[in-house]
């Protein structure tokens, strides 16, 4: 298939919006279904694969590959969080919670017979680990300044593993809360649900070992707020060419995460140098009061 013909080919035979057919080109290229080569378009061998088992009526290798290359991130966190865990293991949503929150996640989940979607939403827990785990949590990557590109893409895997972390330790990972993805002005990154009072996590992390980091104002008034109930997780030398999933267990068989339970009491106790690297500047009020020796 030529490359100028295969945009309108592709339309004709799955309709919708035309300029969406472009960003369907590109997901088949990042899961690796197709190629471009010679001025064409082909199907690689792991296309021809899923391609013969879709046209056999089995679409469940496409949604694994969907789903891991973390295309439904925040769908996935969202029906985990809001869906309760079953003694078997199994997941149960509210199908209007669901719609709401993963259109397009419970669309692909529907390939699968074991999967309840109607009246209410019943995700088996072999299904329910894939939806969990650290590939399907990695969000996608954003448009910024590689500098900044690459600090957020380590908070990210940082926050992430975290999430990962604490699921692992508890009977119902709905209640560990990835609260950040949601809003980034609580002061603090992720909740843990199953503890009175929540547990609110703030997550660090960095290239190297070195237990160094930066605090806002507001994630320090948090702290001193909420005391026992604030707490520091450090993940060092993360490593952004590494498949997330294997850096996951390798930084975990290292130790991480390095775990302050009470950051305020850490602070204040001498754990860390708390140093001010900057200081904000803004023009005074004619009203305020003036500093010593201002007039220099």
């Amino acid at each position: 298939m030529s490359l100028e013909n295969k945009a309108h080919s592709l339309w004709t035979q799955c309709g919708g919006p035309f300029d969406e057919i472009s960003q369907l080109v590109e997901v088949l290229r990042i899961l690796d279904l197709i190629t471009e080569r010679d001025e064409a378009a082909l199907r690689t061998r792991l296309g021809n694969k899923i391609s013969k088992a879709a046209a056999a009526g089995d679409k469940t290798s496409l949604g694994l590959l969907l789903i891991r290359a973390g295309f439904f991130h925040d769908q996935a966190r969202i029906i985990v969080e809001q869906g309760d865990i079953k003694t078997d293991g199994s997941l149960t949503c509210p199908l209007k919670i669901a719609t709401a929150g993963g259109p397009q996640l419970l669309g692909v989940l529907a390939w699968w017979p074991e999967v309840q979607v109607r009246p209410l939403v019943v995700i088996p827990a072999n299904l329910l680990g894939e939806l969990n785990t650290v590939w399907a949590l990695l969000p996608p990557k954003t448009e910024l300044p590689q500098s900044l590109t690459d600090r957020k893409a380590i908070g990210d895997r940082a926050e992430m593993y975290t999430v990962q972390f604490e699921r692992s330790r508890t009977a119902n990972p709905s209640l560990i809360a990835w609260v950040s993805r949601d809003s980034d002005t609580l002061g603090w990154d992720v909740e843990d649900r199953t503890a009175t009072p929540y547990r609110h996590i703030e997550v660090k992390g960095r290239r190297d070992n070195q237990q160094q980091f930066y605090l806002s104002e507001n994630e320090l008034r948090k702290a001193t707020e909420l005391g026992t109930a604030y707490e520091l997780q450090f993940w060092g030398n993360i490593d952004l060419s590494r498949d997330p999933a294997v850096e996951y267990a390798a930084l975990r068989a290292d130790g991480y995460p390095v775990m302050h339970p009470n950051l305020r009491e850490a602070l204040d106790g001498g754990t860390f140098d708390v140093v001010p690297v900057r200081w904000r500047v803004s023009l005074r009020d004619s009203g305020s009061a003036a500093l010593p020796n201002d007039e220099d």
